[in-house]
C-alpha cells in the first residue's frame, strides 16, 4: 500500500478502529490538490527549459551561420552550395564577382545556369549517379572545365566539389570555383610568344651573331652564308674589324673599338664587306648589346646583323630621281609646289617661291599651305575685293583642300593677275601651280573696253544697225534699229532677223532658206543692197526700209552678216532732196561698214585666243582617267576627252567625234532595251537641271559591245538660257567582279556559320532522345521483372493455398519498382523523343530549302514559307540575345523573285539586327519583330525591325555602300547590306527603307512587286 494512503487512513480511523470517510476523502482531495500543483510546476520548469533550449540553440546555429556567411565572403574562390536536386543554396561575394550575378539572383534557382550547355548535362548526370548511392562522393576535384557568366560569356575554371556532412535537410555539394582565363591566357601568349620567337628566328632576311669577351665571334646564324656567300663556322673566331669594319672610316672604327672596351650597346653601325668596287661587295648593318652573367661579369656581345646594300642602292637612286625632278620643276616657268598627303610641303621651284621672297617670307619644307597663307605675304600683296580679306582666306585655303584643277584667280595690290591651281595626286597629296595671267586679263579688259566703245560707236548712229550669225539669228543690234523695230535691244539678240521684219516670209523654218536679200548675201558671199523693202514693227505697224546687207567673212566662208537699214518712208515725198545727199550717205555707210569689218576682225582674234584657250582645256580633260562628254540640249556631243573615246571604241573619229549625235555613239542599256536621247536620263538632266546618277548603268556601244560604267549626269548652263549636260562615266568592270567575289565569300562565311548553328540545334534533340530512350530501356526492363514475379505469384495460387505471402512479396516488390511512376513516365519520354526526332526533321528541312541554288530566272516563290526557313536556320545567331516576333500575312501571294538570293537578304538583315541588339549594351534579350503583308500598290512589304540602338544619322547614307561597316575587325565584311541593297533594287525593281530613331532601334522595309512588271524602284534608300 502507498505510504501516503496508509497514513491518510491511519488519520481518519477513530478511536474504536471505524473509518471516518468524509475526513479521508478531505485528506484525498488535499493531496490530489498538492500533486497537481507540483506537476504544473514541473510542467512550467520544463516548458521554460525547452524555451531557453530553443533560444541556445537558435542563437548557436545563427552564429554559426554567421561565422560560415563570413567565411564564404572573405574566401577568395567562388564557394556555391547546392542541394541533392541541383538548386543553388549558398552564394558567396567571390562567386557573385566571378559570375556577374547577385546571389538573391541565383538562390533557388538551378545550378545549371551557372555552366555551358555540355557542362550542365555532364554534372546533372554525376549528381544522378551520386545521388542514386547511400554512400557521400565527390564529383570532381580540382578539375579545369567552363562556366557562364550572367552576360552569356563561357569562360574557363578550375573545379573542386565534394559532398557536405548529411543533414535533416537532405544530402548537400559544395563546389568551390577559381576563374582561370588570366592564366589561360598568360598559356596561351607563351606559347604564341615561343611560336613567334621559332618562326621570327627561321624567317628573318637578318642573321644573329654572339661573340666572345674578347669580342671574337662565337656564333652566327646560317642566314649570313646566303648573304657573304661563306659558311658562317668559316667567320668564327674572328671580330667585326677584321670582315670590313676598320676598312671605310677609321674615326668610326676607333670610336666602335672604345664603345666595346667600355662595354656599350651599339646599333646601326654599317661598314663594307669585301671589296668595295667588286662586285661581291656588301654593305652590311649591325648592332649589339653587351651581355652579363648573374654576378655582373661580362660574357661577350650579342646582336643582329642585316645586308642592307639594296637599301643603299635604292636610297642612292632615290636621291638622284629626287634631284632629277626638282631640276625638272626648276625648268618650268609657272611656280609648282608640292604637298604631302598631310598638306606640309615637300617641294617647290624658285618661281613658286619668288612670291614669298620678295615679302621676306622664308618657305621651308615641312610646312603647311596654311601655314604659309596665314604668313602675312598675302595680306600685303593680295587685293581681295570684293571680299574680306578673311572670307578671301577662307575661300583661297577650300580651293586648297578640294583640289579639283578648278582655276583660283588673284589680283594682286600692283595690278597682277594670278592663276593658281591644285591637283590631287595618287598618295593624297597636292600638286599646287601658279601662273602670271596679268597679260591675258589686260587683253581681256581691253577687249570688252573695246566691246563697250563699239557698242557706243554703233548706238550713236541714226541708222539701224544689226549683226546677224551663220543661221541669220540677231548677234547685236544697236539702239536705233531696235526703236525702228518698236522693240529692246536685248529682246532681239537670239531671234530671226527676217522672222521679226518680214513675218510674212518666215514659215518658222531656218531662217536662211527664205527667198530674200539676205539670204543670197549667205549664199552668195556678196553685199545686197535695197532701196525699199517693207519692215514691220512689233505693233504690226510697218514702215519702207533701205537696207545694206555686207558678208563677214572667215576662212573664206561666210560667218554672218552686218546689215544697215534706215526708214526711207519720207524718201518718195524728198527724194529729190535726198538726191544730193546720196552720195555723202553712201560715204558714211562705206565709213561705219569698214568699221563694222575692223571690229569683226578683233572678234576673229578674240575668237582664236578662245579657240586656244579651249586647246588647253581639251589637253587637260584628255589627260583625265575619267571619261566626259558634252552634250547640248539636241543631244549632239560637244566635247569629249580622250578617255571617253578610248571606252566607246571611237579613238579613231578624232574631229567627226564632235557634233555626232550621241545615240549614233551609245546608248544606255536598262532592262535589255536600249533608251535613246529623248528618253534617256540626259535629256531629263537638261530639261530639269537636276543631277542624275547611276553607280551600276550599262552602256551599248555602236559596235555592239556593252560597258559597265558608274555615270553621273550634270546640268551646264550655257548664254544664261541655253543648257546643255556634262556625263562622266567610269568603267565598273572590276568593282562588280570584286563585288561578285564579295557576293560568293559572303554567302560561303554565312553558309559556314549556319552550318555550325545547325550543328548546335541538332545536337541539343539529338541529346534528350538519346537520354529518353535510355530511360525506356531501363523502365522496360523494371516492368520485365516485376512481370516475371507476377507470373510466380501466379503459379502459387495456381498450386498452394496458401498464397498471401507471395502475393505480400508481390506488393512489396511492385511498391519499390513504383511501377505507376513507370507506366505513367515511359509514354511522355516516348512523345518527348518523337518531339526531338520532329525538331531535327524541321530544322535539316529547313536548311535544305535555304540553300537550294535555285535558277537564274525569277520564280513565283511563298515568302512567308522562306522567312520562316530563314528564321530557323539562323535561330543560333539570334536565340540567345533576343526574343522573336513573327507575324505573317497569311493571305500574302506568290512572289515572282529569285529565291535563294532573297534568303540571302532576310538572312544578312536579320543577323544584322541580333548584332546590332547584342552591341548595344541593353539588358537582354531584345526583340527582333518580322512581318509581312500586302501593300495597295501591287507589291508586298516585309519589316525587320530591332530594339539595338539605331543607326546615328551621321552615317545613315553610307551604310548600303560596299565594304562600309560598323563592326569589329574580322566580324563584318561591310558586303550584307550592299548585297542587299543590289537584290532588291536591281534585280527585283523593288524598294529598301530604313526607318531609324537613334537609340530606340532600326527597322528595314523591303518592297517588291508581286509581279515583274510591278513596282517602282527605289534607288536613293532610306526614309
Amino acid at each position: 500500500m502507498n505510504k501516503l494512503l496508509e497514513s491518510q487512513l491511519r488519520k481518519c480511523r477513530a478511536e474504536d478502529g471505524s473509518l471516518d470517510l468524509d475526513q479521508f476523502l478531505d485528506l484525498v482531495e488535499r493531496a490530489y490538490d498538492s500533486t497537481e500543483t507540483e506537476r504544473k510546476m514541473r510542467d512550467r520548469a520544463l516548458d521554460v527549459m525547452q524555451l531557453e533550449l530553443e533560444d541556445v540553440h537558435k542563437r548557436i546555429v545563427a552564429e554559426a551561420e554567421a561565422s560560415f556567411n563570413t567565411v564564404m565572403d572573405i574566401v577568395g574562390e567562388g564557394v556555391v552550395i547546392i542541394d541533392q536536386d541541383g538548386v543553388v543554396l549558398q552564394f558567396n561575394k567571390a562567386a557573385e564577382i566571378i559570375f556577374g550575378y547577385e546571389a538573391k539572383e541565383v538562390l533557388g534557382r538551378s545550378v545549371d545556369m551557372l555552366m555551358g550547355e555540355n557542362e550542365a548535362f555532364l554534372q546533372d548526370g554525376a549528381l544522378v549517379n551520386i545521388v542514386s548511392k547511400d554512400e557521400p562522393g565527390h564529383i570532381g576535384h580540382g578539375r579545369e572545365t567552363v562556366a557562364r557568366r550572367k552576360n552569356g560569356e563561357i569562360f574557363p575554371v578550375d573545379l573542386s566539389v565534394g559532398e557536405l556532412k548529411a543533414g535533416a535537410q537532405g544530402r548537400r555539394f559544395l563546389g568551390t570555383i577559381r576563374d582561370i582565363t588570366l592564366r589561360k591566357q598568360a598559356e596561351t601568349e607563351l606559347r604564341q610568344s615561343e611560336n613567334r620567337f621559332r618562326d621570327l628566328a627561321g624567317s628573318a632576311s637578318d642573321w644573329f651573331w654572339e661573340t666572345d669577351e674578347k669580342y671574337k665571334l662565337s656564333f652566327l646564324s646560317e642566314r649570313i652564308g646566303g648573304i657573304l656567300g661563306v659558311k658562317s663556322t668559316a667567320l668564327l673566331g674572328h671580330d667585326h674589324f677584321e670582315l670590313g669594319l676598320a676598312d671605310d672610316d677609321a674615326e668610326m672604327a676607333a670610336q666602335h673599338r672604345n664603345d666595346i672596351d667600355a662595354r656599350l650597346p651599339f646599333r646601326d653601325l654599317v661598314f663594307h664587306v669585301g671589296p668595295v668596287a667588286g662586285k661581291d661587295s656588301k654593305i652590311v648593318r649591325i648592332s649589339g648589346l653587351p651581355t652579363f652573367d648573374e654576378g655582373g661579369a661580362f660574357l661577350g656581345y650579342r646582336g643582329l646583323g642585316a645586308d642592307i646594300t639594296r637599301e643603299m642602292e635604292a636610297e642612292r637612286r632615290a636621291r638622284a630621281a629626287q634631284q632629277q625632278l626638282l631640276d625638272a620643276m626648276e625648268s618650268i616657268t609657272d611656280g609648282i609646289a608640292v604637298f604631302d598627303a598631310g598638306d606640309c610641303l615637300l617641294s617647290s621651284n624658285s618661281e613658286f617661291r619668288k612670291f614669298f621672297i620678295e615679302s621676306s617670307v622664308l618657305v621651308e619644307v615641312g610646312q603647311t599651305f596654311e601655314q604659309l597663307l596665314l604668313s602675312g605675304v598675302y595680306r600685303k600683296l593680295v587685293d581681295p575685293a570684293p571680299l574680306s580679306y578673311e572670307a578671301w582666306v577662307a575661300a583661297r585655303l577650300l580651293h586648297h583642300r578640294v583640289a579639283t584643277g578648278e582655276p583660283f584667280v588673284t589680283r594682286t595690290i600692283d595690278g597682277h593677275w594670278f592663276q593658281s591651281r591644285a591637283y590631287r595626286i595618287s598618295d593624297g597629296g597636292t600638286v599646287c601651280t601658279r601662273a602670271d595671267i596679268t597679260q591675258m586679263k589686260r587683253r581681256e579688259q581691253e577687249l570688252e573696253a573695246l566691246r563697250r566703245q563699239y557698242e557706243l560707236i554703233l548706238d550713236t548712229a541714226d541708222e539701224g544697225i544689226v549683226g546677224l550669225d551663220a543661221r541669220g539669228n540677231i548677234t547685236f543690234a544697236n539702239r536705233v534699229a531696235a526703236q525702228m523695230l518698236s522693240r529692246k535691244p536685248e529682246d532681239m539678240v537670239g531671234k530671226c532677223f527676217i522672222a521679226l521684219v518680214q513675218p510674212f516670209l518666215y514659215s518658222g523654218a531656218d531662217c536662211l532658206t527664205v527667198d530674200s536679200s539676205l539670204a543670197r548675201t549667205f549664199v552668195e558671199g556678196t553685199s545686197q543692197k535695197s532701196d525699199d523693202e517693207l519692215f514691220w514693227r512689233s505693233d504690226e505697224t510697218n514702215f519702207h526700209a533701205e537696207f545694206l546687207a555686207a558678208p563677214m567673212m572667215e576662212n573664206d566662208k561666210v560667218s554672218g552678216l552686218v546689215v544697215v537699214f534706215r526708214d526711207v518712208t519720207l524718201r518718195l515725198a524728198f527724194e529729190r532732196a535726198l538726191t544730193d545727199h546720196q552720195h555723202l550717205l553712201e560715204q558714211q555707210v562705206a565709213e561705219r561698214t569698214s568699221k563694222l569689218i575692223e571690229e569683226v576682225e578683233e572678234r576673229t582674234r578674240t575668237e582664236a585666243a578662245l579657240r586656244d584657250s579651249q586647246a588647253r582645256l581639251k589637253n587637260i580633260s584628255d589627260s583625265l582617267f575619267e571619261s566626259i562628254l558634252v552634250i547640248d540640249n539636241g543631244g549632239h556631243v560637244v566635247f569629249a576627252n580622250q578617255s571617253a573615246k578610248k571606252m566607246l571604241a571611237c579613238e579613231g573619229m578624232s574631229e567627226e567625234f564632235e557634233g555626232n549625235h550621241v545615240d549614233a555613239l551609245f546608248t544606255l542599256l536598262r532592262d535589255d532595251a536600249t533608251i535613246k536621247f529623248d528618253h534617256s536620263p540626259w535629256r531629263e538632266v537638261i530639261e530639269t537641271a537636276l543631277t542624275k546618277r547611276d553607280d551600276d548603268a550599262v552602256f551599248m556601244t555602236s559596235s555592239g559591245a556593252s560597258l559597265a560604267v558608274a555615270y553621273a549626269c550634270s546640268p551646264l548652263l550655257e548664254d544664261k538660257s541655253r543648257r546643255s549636260a556634262i556625263i562622266s562615266f567610269r568603267d565598273i568592270k572590276a568593282l562588280k567582279h570584286a563585288q561578285r567575289e564579295a557576293l560568293h565569300a559572303s554567302r560561303l562565311a554565312s553558309v559556314g556559320e549556319l552550318a555550325a548553328g545547325i550543328a548546335h540545334e541538332i545536337n541539343t534533340p539529338i541529346q534528350y532522345i538519346g537520354d529518353n530512350l535510355r530511360f525506356i530501356g531501363d523502365s522496360v526492363a523494371d516492368i520485365a521483372s516485376v512481370l516475371a514475379e507476377a507470373r510466380k505469384l501466379s503459379d502459387v495460387f495456381a498450386a498452394v493455398p496458401e498464397a498471401s505471402i507471395k502475393a505480400v512479396e508481390f506488393q512489396a516488390l511492385a511498391d519499390k519498382m513504383d511501377l505507376d511512376y513507370l507506366l505513367d513516365e515511359t509514354p511522355s519520354a516516348v512523345r518527348q523523343s518523337l518531339d526531338g526526332v520532329a525538331q531535327v526533321a524541321r530544322i535539316v528541312l529547313s536548311m535544305k530549302e535555304f540553300s537550294h541554288p535555285g535558277s537564274g530566272t525569277k520564280s513565283m516563290t511563298d515568302l512567308n514559307r522562306a522567312i520562316e526557313n530563314t528564321l530557323v536556320v539562323s535561330r543560333n545567331t539570334w536565340k540567345h540575345v533576343a526574343e522573336l516576333v513573327w507575324t505573317p500575312d497569311p493571305a500574302l501571294p506568290l512572289v515572282a523573285c529569285l529565291p535563294g538570293e532573297m534568303n540571302q537578304v532576310f538572312l544578312n538583315i536579320i543577323v544584322n539586327a541580333a548584332h546590332a541588339i547584342e552591341g548595344s549594351g541593353k539588358k537582354l534579350p531584345g526583340k527582333i519583330t518580322v512581318s509581312t503583308a500586302r501593300c495597295g500598290d501591287g507589291c508586298v512589304e516585309i519589316r525587320i525591325a530591332d530594339t539595338g540602338t539605331g543607326v546615328p544619322l551621321s552615317i545613315r547614307d553610307k551604310i548600303f555602300d560596299p565594304f562600309f561597316t560598323t563592326k569589329g575587325v574580322g566580324k563584318g565584311t561591310g558586303q550584307g547590306l550592299a548585297i542587299s541593297r543590289d537584290v532588291v533594287v536591281t534585280k527585283h525593281n523593288g524598294q529598301l527603307l530604313l526607318d531609324s530613331k537613334e537609340g530606340e532601334g532600326a527597322e528595314f522595309i523591303i518592297r517588291l512587286p508581286i509581279n515583274e512588271s510591278g513596282g517602282k524602284p527605289q534607288l536613293d534608300v532610306g526614309l
